[in-house]
């Protein structure tokens, strides 16, 4: 059973400014309440009973809320991609402890995808499929047989992408990750990334990608144009 989720929510907001100058992203309100809201419902309703959130200095208002949802928050001292925020949750969890990972600024409605994940781990993701122009802004998997992930490519170009799945801000890992990301190291720029560690984890491991329906609830709040759409949806 995957019992513990990591909530990635250090990063700054930039594609939600001018919004997230004042509030943080997760606190923006959608349907009544703060998205980080929805994000916890789906984790409980998929069965996670620990919650460890990866903050930042300047996000006191949601660490406070989250501490009072009863969430774990451990602060990351500068934003150095995803994998470097992730590593910070290591110590809080047992050797063995597969984990969920959730982004916060793509919601689900269900936790059905959650679920779908936790069935096919120990390492999963969730991928769905993007037209060509949005290929840069995700990590992109090649499949093999048994969607059974053979590779991932961080933001590639068009001609750069092994397919047109893309990752979905939801995953579920086992705890060798961590040796993967620290094998992998971080990229030129500083920065250590998740999708990385996992090309490395997939051609040793079983990383299963579990793909999404076309009509599937997901929610993309993580521009301002997408927010603002989310809010006239409902």
């Amino acid at each position: 059973m995957v019992r513990s989720a990591v909530i990635p929510a250090a990063g700054l907001g930039t594609r939600l400014r001018p919004l997230t100058d004042t509030t943080p992203k997760e606190l923006l309100p959608l349907g009544g309440v703060p998205m980080i809201d929805h994000v916890l419902d789906e984790l409980r309703e998929a069965g996670i009973d620990r919650i460890i959130a990866i903050t930042r200095r300047g996000k006191e208002a949601l660490e406070e809320g989250l501490r009072a949802a009863g969430a774990e928050c451990v602060r990351q001292p500068e934003p150095l991609g995803l994998g470097h925020a992730i590593s910070f949750a290591e110590p809080l969890l047992g050797d063995d402890e597969p984990f969920a990972v959730a982004l916060p600024d793509c919601l689900y409605p269900t936790p059905a995808v959650l679920r779908s994940l936790i069935d096919a781990g120990p390492h999963a993701v969730a991928v769905e499929r993007v037209p060509p122009e949005l290929l840069s802004r995700f990590g992109i998997v090649a499949l093999g047989e048994g969607g059974r992930v053979t590779g991932v490519v961080e933001k590639p170009a068009v001609a750069d992408a092994p397919s047109d799945l893309a990752i979905a801000a939801r995953y579920v890992l086992g705890h060798s990750v961590f040796d993967a990301l620290r094998e992998t190291g971080p990229d030129p720029t500083g920065e250590l990334g998740l999708a990385q560690a996992l090309d490395l984890l997939a051609r040793t491991e079983r990383v299963t990608a579990v793909e999404l329906p076309a009509a599937a609830p997901r929610v993309d709040v993580g521009t301002l144009a997408a927010y603002e759409d989310a809010l006239r949806t409902g």
